[in-house]
């Protein structure tokens, strides 16, 4: 007659459903602690435009470990047996290494004010750069590739937060516009609109920044669009040259 191996007989249902419960628990902990990155990785995929560092890997896949594990036991526990051991260990390796992938703590310049106001310091580190061009030599340069260069200057080390879909970084860009009310609607946040007006004597800079459903947005105060302008004055000696971004 054929026996049965104690695995096979069925666990005592009350040892089941504290099991069940006890890594209920260690998955919950688990799925909280990598939350801030899973939540991260599903507005991604339903906004244009991302802000700040990617979802961290380690995190996510310490939450997809533990829900995995989980499903197992509880699958295990409904047919009236024990999991194996390898089950149990899985979701207890992915506490450990939810907490581990979070140990410097909650991501910083995630939100569109942080993303927007990175985009400003860098509009004001060119605009006084250029303000200080204007007012040494009485107009400021109308080829682009000069503002571009000065663009670059100034925000170096200083990366935009805005990313693409994919989370690749979406560098600061500058394109020249010959009227304000004609601005390009279809441009990326990090965009900086330059409108030169009187052959260099004056100019107009507009910021594109980033919305809270990830669109293109016109920087606003106050309702209205947020630009820096600039105008020779004779009357004024020239600036001290600005600094990037963030610079003291």
């Amino acid at each position: 007659m054929k026996q049965t191996s104690t695995s096979e007989q069925g666990t005592p249902p009350p040892l089941r459903i504290l099991h069940g419960l006890i890594f209920t628990a260690f998955t919950a902990l688990a799925v909280l602690t990598s939350h801030p990155e899973v939540e991260h990785l599903v507005r991604s995929q339903f906004h244009p435009f991302n802000v700040g560092p990617p979802p961290r890997m380690v995190a996510l896949l310490a939450s997809l470990a533990a829900v995995v594990g989980l499903s197992v036991v509880l699958v295990q526990a409904v047919r009236g047996r024990s999991a194996r051991l390898h089950w149990s260990a899985l979701i207890l390796g992915a506490v450990a290494l939810a907490s581990w992938g979070n140990r410097e703590g909650p991501a910083t310049g995630r939100t569109e004010a942080a993303a927007n106001l990175r985009i400003l310091q860098t509009a004001r580190a060119l605009h006084g750069r250029m303000v200080n061009e204007l007012q040494t030599h009485g107009a400021v340069p109308e080829d682009e590739d000069t503002w571009r260069a000065a663009l670059e200057e100034v925000s170096q080390g200083h990366l935009p937060l805005v990313r693409t879909h994919s989370f690749e970084p979406l560098p600061f860009r500058l394109v020249v516009v010959k009227e304000s009310e004609a601005l390009p609607s279809e441009v990326p946040p990090g965009t900086l609109l330059l409108r030169i007006l009187g052959g260099g004597a004056a100019y107009e800079l507009h910021m594109v920044g980033v919305s809270a459903t990830g669109e293109p947005w016109r920087l606003e105060a106050e309702g209205e669009p947020l630009v820096l302008r600039a105008a020779f004055n004779p009357d004024l000696p020239p600036l001290p040259k600005q600094a990037g971004p963030g610079a003291h």
